[in-house]
């Protein structure tokens, strides 16, 4: 006999779900192998009628075959083989899915030392073992050593990437474990795993409807009554179409049962609720007594605008747009032939249900009824399925985006609605999510770190109010972001961060900044705090591998990420542009570190203006002077030098001249030679900011005093404050700086015209004629 041809035919019978000539097949060739005493074929075919009577719940005979199974092994030649060891494990099993725990676990400790002696502990037959010894200390009632078994197996078959189905199933058993130990949380994400497992394949495995038995367990204990009839109604077609009408088909027909008739003792507890229990009472009834023909080619459940939609509503959502409803979703074929047909029989089924009647306004438009796929889409989206390029995911707002994959589909036949929705759910394309982060970054620095306490500082309350707000909206978009969902209309952003894992602390200082007084130094203190928690968050994610508090400077690198090749070579920052933010990182640093008299200074917590200020002086230079000063900075930090001390140690020679006494002896000697190149310079750059501040005495008025003459403790001049820079510069980097000062006076250009005008644009003005305007 040819034991592939048979396991051929039965796989046949099993895909082409002829579940009950199975039976029929296998005990004839059982028969046929007995009469011809072929050993080989009669043990194999028991490992799979016993089986087959597990999965259909016929314990009876399957115990009465697993008898004759042991018999036939005990004098066998394969006995102590591995054939053996695999027999064993199969009867092991089908002991305990009928209650012979005893008998279970003396079989199981047997192959475990066959296992022990011949398998290697990475293999997935131990993996194996382990899922299935879990399931025996299930029904034992130690749940905690059925989760430790099935932790190991998991590991061992993330080792092996051909092994889906079997991680799939592993993810199932585990999240059943921990559902009995009470950590639902848990088991819902191993469960959401397996379900990405188990769904690449066109026609899942058995053991899905096992993945979906537990995720209903896990609504149910949530009182989502609606999710668990949902999917025990999925399990049940599942287990039917695998196995038949089995004793596993039996036990969630009751679990499902048990559910309808809460949902019919309690009522509905939310609109979503509502919408389905209105769905399975009158409108399924109508699809299949009025469109028969159509019963398997239409998706139905609630998604779109509405707060029931989100599972947000309450009572006084109740008052416009809310009552029993549903969708239904065509195809645009099946909706030419009966869209407006089956609209008509809609609009018949009853006006109230279960105490409530659907109050629609005029402005809301029609959100619940008959619909074309591709139109549903299109006035959501405002296009007619999944967008194809950045531009147009960039180009969607993100609450557009929440509206279409909100809600339940309560089923859907054809899959198409599906399809679209799933890949929805995929969320944005990677450089299209980190572009959005960065943004979102940029504008938390803008709200909430740089304009709100400037706001402060003018007493100006109603504008920092409004940073406020927009840095509490940008911080919940963050969060959404951060965690791959797409965020609400505004106003339901904070109820949904509850559903967000890991935001509970940021979520509650949101609420405690927004019930601070603006002016109280408690609000910038929350403000602080919450920056500092995001970007941990963005290194978690490894987003980002900066140091620096503000969060704008980490736009870049959230965007094209660690790797050089992620950005393109248009926008791909330069290597003029990565020195100078090398340098500026390493005068920030510095700067940090600086001790003040009078305590740390305002300027030292604006990262935004310092980074500003700096590099508009830095695009300017060349790389040979980026890089000498990088090199200056590098030689000090090796010899625990600050440059940016010694920096404002040497303005204080004119500041404060009694504090320089103190500590002129202390800073490294300048010789006469390099004062006078240095007075040189000063002499050529003073000029040129006298001539810029009678061009645009607006922006003068916004920087630095011009001359020494004019400095005072609190006020440093702008001549004072280079000549403590040049002060500072190695003698390369001085010479390469006198090079530029003198070309740029050579050729008639204006070094100060050319820095503050790239600081105007940085700060977001077309040109300096603009900001001079503007001021």
């Amino acid at each position: 006999m040819n034991i592939d041809e048979i396991f051929a035919e039965i796989d046949r019978l099993y895909s082409e779900h002829e579940i009950e000539k199975v039976e029929e097949y296998m005990l004839d060739r059982l028969g046929e192998a007995a009469r011809q005493n072929d050993e080989n074929v009669m043990i194999q075919l028991l490992n799979e009628l016993i089986g087959h009577y597990r999965e259909t719940g016929d314990f009876d005979r399957m115990v009465t075959f697993a008898g004759k199974l042991l018999d036939i092994l005990e004098n066998s030649s394969l006995k102590g083989s591995m054939a053996h060891a695999t027999s064993l494990l199969n009867v092991a099993n089908a002991y305990r899915a009928c209650g012979m725990l005893r008998e279970s676990n003396t079989l199981y400790q047997q192959v475990k030392s066959y296992y022990d002696e011949n398998v290697s502990p990475d293999s997935m037959l131990y993996a194996s073992l382990l899922n299935n010894m879990s399931l025996l200390f299930q029904e034992m009632g130690d749940h905690e050593s059925a989760a430790d078994c099935l932790e190991r197996a998991l590991g061992i078959s993330l080792l092996h990437d051909e092994c889906r189905i079997e991680q799939a199933t592993t993810y199932t058993n585990l999240a059943t474990t921990l559902i009995k130990l009470d950590r639902y949380d848990e088991a819902e994400i191993h469960l959401e795993k397996a379900f990405e497992l188990f769904e690449k394949d066109d026609d899942p495995d058995y053991h899905y409807s096992a993945a979906l038995s537990a995720m209903a367990e896990i609504k149910y204990h949530r009182k989502d009554y609606a999710g668990a009839a949902e999917y025990y109604q999925k399990a049940l077609d599942r287990i039917e179409l695998s196995v038949g009408r089995s004793k596993a088909y039996e036990i969630t027909k009751q679990n499902l049962d048990a559910v309808l008739e809460k949902m019919e003792s309690e009522g509905p507890r939310t609109g979503l609720e509502l919408s389905r229990m209105f769905y399975e009472e009158f409108g399924r009834q109508m699809i299949h007594e009025k469109f028969p023909e159509y019963e398997d080619r239409i998706a139905a459940g609630l998604v779109g605008e509405g707060s029931e939609c989100f599972g947000f509503d309450d009572e006084i959502s109740t008052d416009h747009d809310f009552g029993p409803g549903f969708c239904i979703w065509l195809t645009k074929k099946d909706y030419k032939k009966i869209g407006k047909k089956m609209q008509k029989e809609y609009d018949k089924l009853p006006k109230e249900y279960r105490g409530f009647r659907r109050l629609e306004t005029k402005n809301a438009g029609k959100r619940v009824g008959v619909f074309r796929i591709d139109k549903f889409y299109e006035n959501l989206l405002g296009i007619k399925g999944v967008p194809e390029d950045a531009t147009t995911w960039l180009g969607i707002e993100d609450e557009r985006f929440a509206h279409a994959v909100n809600g339940e589909v309560f089923e859907d036949g054809p899959g198409v609605f599906s399809a679209v929705r799933n890949e929805l759910l995929k969320y944005y394309p990677d450089n299209v999510w980190r572009r959005k982060i960065a943004r979102c970054a940029s504008l938390m620095s803008q709200t909430g770190q740089y304009n709100y306490p400037r706001m402060l500082q003018r007493g100006d309350i109603v504008t920092a109010t409004v940073c406020r707000a927009e840095f509490i909206k940008q911080t919940m978009q963050m969060l959404y972001f951060l965690n791959k969902q797409y965020a609400p209309y505004y106003k339901w952003m904070y109820r949904g961060l509850s559903k967000l894992p890991g935001t509970e602390r940021i979520a509650n200082e949101l609420d405690m900044l927004a019930k601070s007084a603006p002016e109280e130094g408690l609000a910038q203190d929350f403000v602080k705090s919450i920056c500092r928690e995001v970007l941990q968050m963005l290194r978690d994610l490894d987003l980002t591998k900066g140091d620096y508090d503000y969060l704008d400077h980490h736009a870049m690198q959230i965007v094209f990420g660690k790797d050089s090749d992620k950005a393109t070579s248009e926008n791909a920052p330069s290597k003029k542009e990565i020195l100078i933010d090398k340098l500026i990182d390493l005068e920030w640093k510095a700067f940090d570190k600086v001790i003040n008299e009078g305590g740390r200074a305002g300027c030292q917590d604006d990262h935004k203006t310092f980074y500003i200020m700096r590099k508009s002086q830095y695009m300017l230079w060349s790389r040979e002077m980026l890089e000498s000063f990088i090199a200056d900075f590098e030689d000090a930090n090796s010899h625990g030098w600050n440059l940016i001390t010694e920096k404002y140690g040497r303005m204080e020679e004119s500041t404060a001249p009694e504090e320089y006494e103190k500590i002129k002896d202390q800073l490294p000697p300048v010789s006469d030679e390099k004062k006078k190149i240095i007075e040189a310079i000063v002499g050529i750059q003073v000029k040129m900011m006298e001539e810029f501040a009678t061009q645009y005495p607006k922006a003068s008025c916004e920087t630095r005093s011009i001359h020494t003459s004019e400095d005072t403790p609190v006020n440093t001049s702008y001549e004072t404050y280079l000549r403590g820079e040049l002060s500072t510069y190695s003698d390369n980097t001085l010479m390469l700086y006198g090079r530029f000062v003198a070309e740029y006076a050579n050729a008639g250009r204006n070094i100060a015209f050319e820095t503050i005008g790239n600081s105007a644009i940085l700060y977001g003005y077309s040109s300096l004629e603009d900001m001079e305007s503007k001021l």
